[in-house]
């Protein structure tokens, strides 16, 4: 059954203070699925976490456009603005939106996602007819995950995430969210094993937009089911770009992230990009050949 009349007014006086409800004027499309033998990237969605260039919780406008204009000339399918992975939660809601303006002035929407950490970034988002992403933050139990889902349009986004509390979509959830007709368009599921994305995938069914959020395994995730995946590791924009050749990409993928892995805090990994957009694969002053950091 869908959402109580009771249930839908506690997430409306949620949302008035300061939780998630999202609204845009049309579906954003994405690329199809990968069916058949995966060879190349194009045949299923390569996200990445855009970088924020913000120092000291100012952001830095000028570089922001000139990494924008970078990643314009790559062929990554979606970027997504203010994300967990570079600390979009600790930039003021004024300061996520001109991101979005910067982005816009560089890239069509299609090619964008924001996500939301709180309401005005909705309002923000529809303002400018970008695809919105649902933070499952904080959410206590499936009834009221699935209250999240009915009060977003069908094509919205969640991202679901155990570090953040509470409930996270599984197969259970999405068994309850699908019939009940309140399922999200798709998401970015963290920390979901590869058995996990088949798992889910059967339950979503094969509209449902899964995104991995790892590259660790890019071919294993798309044939258990995943319709893509985040990959941070391309935050660099390192150049040369990797080719859409799913083994030439996994390649740069994994020498990136092995980088990062050999980082000792999250701070030091959010921070380690930013200072080598557009460098070569190859990171001597940042990992030794004992793999310590340096």
């Amino acid at each position: 059954m869908p959402p109580s009349g009771e249930a839908d007014f506690r997430f409306k006086h949620h949302l008035a203070h300061g939780s998630i409800l999202l609204l845009v004027h049309a579906p954003v499309h994405f690329g199809a699925s990968a069916a058949g033998p995966i060879r190349r990237a194009g045949e299923f969605d390569i996200v990445v976490p855009a970088l924020s260039f913000a120092t000291h919780g100012r952001l830095d406008r000028d570089a922001v456009r000139r990494y924008a204009e970078r990643a314009a000339g790559t062929w990554v399918d979606v970027f997504l603005l203010s994300g967990s992975t570079t600390r979009g939660d600790l930039l003021t809601v004024a300061d996520r939106a001109a991101l979005l303006d910067l982005w816009l002035d560089v890239l069509p929407a299609s090619r964008l996602m924001a996500c939301c950490w709180v309401a005005e970034d909705v309002a923000e988002a529809e303002d400018r007819g970008m695809a919105p992403m649902a933070v499952m933050h904080d959410v206590p139990a499936p009834s009221q995950a699935l209250d999240l889902f009915a009060a977003l349009p069908r094509h919205a986004f969640v991202y679901s995430h155990p570090m953040y509390g509470g409930v996270v979509l599984d197969p259970t959830l999405a068994e309850t969210a699908a019939p009940a007709g309140v399922l999200p368009a798709g998401g970015k599921i963290a920390k979901i094993p590869v058995d996990g994305i088949a798992a889910l995938r059967q339950a979503t069914g094969a509209d449902f937009r899964l995104w991995d959020g790892s590259s660790r395994h890019v071919e294993a995730s798309i044939r258990a089911g995943a319709s893509g995946v985040i990959a941070t590791p391309l935050s660099m924009l390192p150049n040369p770009f990797p080719d859409r050749d799913i083994t030439l990409l996994q390649q740069a993928l994994t020498k990136i992230q092995g980088a990062l892995d050999a980082l000792p805090t999250r701070a030091d990994r959010t921070a380690w990009p930013t200072g080598r957009v557009g460098s070569p694969l190859s990171f001597p002053s940042a990992v030794g050949t004992d793999g310590a950091a340096r």
